[in-house]
C-alpha cells in the first residue's frame, strides 16, 4: 500500500456557513458543489478539500463513534484496490470503523478506518466521479 492524500475532508458544524466562507469570501472556486451536501474544493494536483456536514460524516461512517474535525482520503481505481488497502491497514492494526460497501452519499464504494493515534481515513472508489482527483487512469 503506497501513502497518498487526494481529499482532505473537513466536518463543518455548518455548511452553508462554511461554504460562504471559502468560496464567497476567500473566493476559492469550486470544482464540484452538491448544495446542502458538500463543496469540493482543489487544493493543488489531483487533491481536494472536500467540505462537509459533522452530521453528514457522522451518518456516513454510521458506527456511532467519535466523529473527527478532519478525515483523510484516498482514492483508488478500483474495489479490489480499497479492500486490499483496508486489509493492509487493518492488519497494520487500524480499527476499521465502517466495512467496505457501497456509499450512501455518492455512487461509489468506500470504507473508514481509524489508526492507533486516531486518524481516520477514509478509502474510495467512484468510478462515476468527474472530479479531477487521485491516481491518474491506469
Amino acid at each position: 500500500m503506497h501513502l497518498r492524500v487526494d481529499v482532505v475532508t473537513v466536518a463543518v458544524p455548518d455548511l452553508a456557513a462554511a461554504h460562504a466562507f471559502y468560496v464567497d469570501r476567500l473566493g476559492w472556486e469550486p470544482a464540484f458543489v452538491a448544495p446542502g451536501e458538500i463543496t469540493f474544493l482543489p487544493a493543488g494536483a489531483r487533491r481536494m478539500v472536500a467540505v462537509f456536514g459533522r452530521g453528514d460524516l457522522a451518518r456516513d461512517v454510521g458506527d456511532g463513534g467519535n466523529i473527527p474535525s478532519f478525515t483523510l482520503g484516498q482514492v483508488f481505481n478500483t474495489t479490489e484496490e480499497v479492500d486490499a488497502a483496508v486489509q493492509a491497514m487493518a492488519a497494520a492494526g487500524a480499527t476499521i470503523r465502517k466495512q467496505p460497501q457501497p456509499a450512501v452519499f455518492f455512487p461509489g464504494y468506500h470504507a473508514y478506518l481509524e489508526t492507533p493515534d486516531g486518524t481516520v481515513w477514509e478509502f474510495v472508489h467512484n468510478p462515476g466521479s468527474e472530479l479531477d482527483v487521485g491516481p491518474a487512469d491506469t
